[in-house]
């Protein structure tokens, strides 16, 4: 699992943060159990974890092959030749998690099985899905996502039927197997044809529950969307729009109820991290190492997961100036290396309408400072759809206002001069950020998983 980070989540108020918006019927049912035991895995997908058909196997395959890639044959070709590295070729198929994880499912980890045929997981614990996350896992979504990338016509299984739910129940029961490699095998029918509909990148838990008689171990499996699906397709992403409609109904009864705290200053940016997380996982399709993300302006890159502070969510359109739904839409973002953003985000470089960077005279010269910031190349322009374009139109807006202030002399300078001079020397001085308030997580070496014991609480002033 090169590349692959698993999360671990064993604190139950976490859990059920993380579950809240992403199915109704998981929250009630770890409210309404709340004596029972239950922990929380989950990752992205790696080319490794997708079926044999969906992806190529081996180097000697074309590009073509990778159907379950969020992109077009054409964009892999580019990606491969401008970052001079290839896509991951990998021949296995099954989803790999960590020893840990089986362990604590009470199954025997592949490895450890005498019969190299497999095991069946279902012969022992009780595995559902969960149906109300499975809404964007069809082929109809699938067969859509191939026309608008131009796979559809090469795909020889493009006409297969989506996997069969159980409708008349929130949580369908399913066979699970495991195999040498990991989760899911030919034989578990309503699974197997579910991945055709899992794309790289795509996200997927497995919540245990260990119940309080000490019944068998249940397993609930659900999915969720990599967010460049969104842009491709078209859809809404209701969930996260619920939850940001409640989360923003939440904040405005609590500023509406102080008398101490001003309105604005209560309308805080808690959904940053998530939003920012979203960026990270939208950038995961344009790199050929897994779990890495890159600012597309200075083309900086590193795995995501292990050092996220390089990044920062940036607004194109000022999160002051944005409506509650505007704020956090994806496309109104975009993840910069700290340098990019602090200079973005004071409106000393924009994009132009033909997507190249535009610099303010106060910097455009300096060709040292450019080439220093690693400015002075052609930016990544496939992360510039049309919704973000059209964002883009009003941070050109007050770019060219404020530069008109700045060549006349009829401005604050202090604000842009302490960016300018801070930039360069030093990557995070613009940043006000408390290490210690982080989270506490521990990496495993043997299993490339990732325990989290504390619930992430960020406090910087821009993220």
């Amino acid at each position: 699992m090169a590349g692959s980070k698993q999360f671990h989540v064993t604190e139950f108020s976490q859990i059920l943060e993380l579950v809240s918006y992403k199915s109704s019927s998981l929250s009630v049912l770890l409210t309404t159990h709340r004596n029972d035991e239950f922990n929380l895995w989950y990752k992205d997908l790696t080319h490794s974890d997708l079926t044999n058909r969906g992806k190529r196997n081996g180097k000697n395959e074309s590009l073509k092959k990778n159907f379950l890639y969020y992109l077009s044959v054409e964009q892999m070709e580019k990606i491969e030749q401008d970052s001079d590295k290839k896509f991951e070729s990998a021949k296995q198929s099954n989803i790999g998690v960590s020893v840990d994880f089986y362990e604590e499912l009470g199954v025997p980890s592949p490895r450890s099985i005498a019969n190299k045929k497999g095991y069946c997981i279902s012969d022992d614990v009780d595995v559902f899905l969960v149906n109300d996350t499975l809404h964007y896992f069809t082929m109809d979504y699938t067969r859509k996502v191939l026309k608008k990338l131009d796979k559809f016509d090469t795909c020889s299984w493009r006409n297969v039927n989506s996997a069969q739910l159980d409708e008349s129940v929130s949580f369908t029961k399913i066979q699970l197997s495991e195999a040498v490699h990991g989760i899911g095998t030919a034989d578990d029918k309503i699974f197997h044809t579910l991945r055709l509909s899992m794309f790289l990148n795509d996200r997927i838990y497995f919540l245990i529950r260990k119940t309080s008689d000490n019944c068998r171990n249940q397993l609930y499996i659900f999915l969720e969307k990599n967010p460049i699906f969104f842009t491709i397709t078209g859809e809404a992403n209701e969930a996260w729009k619920r939850h940001l409609e409640v989360s923003q109904r939440q904040q405005d009864a609590a500023a509406a109820a102080s008398k101490t705290i001003p309105f604005d200053d209560e309308k805080t940016r808690a959904q940053q991290s998530v939003w920012k997380e979203q960026l990270a996982q939208e950038m995961m399709n344009y790199t050929t190492h897994e779990g890495e993300v890159f600012c597309p302006f200075t083309k900086i890159q590193a795995p995501f997961s292990s050092v996220p502070m390089l990044f920062i969510a940036s607004h194109i359109k000022r999160y002051k100036d944005s409506t509650p739904k505007e704020a956090y839409d994806i496309n109104n973002g975009l993840l910069l290396s700290a340098n990019a953003d602090a200079l973005f985000d004071k409106h000393i470089i924009t994009i132009t309408e033909d997507k190249k960077l535009k610099f303010s005279f106060l910097i455009s010269n300096d060709h040292v400072l450019l080439s220093a910031l690693k400015l002075n190349q052609e930016i990544f322009t496939e992360v510039l759809n049309e919704q973000r374009m059209e964002y883009m139109k009003d941070h050109r807006r007050i770019f060219e206002e404020k530069e008109a202030k700045r060549k006349s002399g009829d401005y604050n300078i202090s604000d842009e001069e302490e960016i300018i001079t801070q930039v360069g020397p030093n990557l995070f001085n613009h940043v006000s950020y408390d290490i210690a308030a982080q989270s506490k997580v521990s990496y495993s070496e043997k299993n490339s998983a990732v325990s989290i014991k504390e619930h992430p609480t960020p406090t910087p002033k821009r993220y």
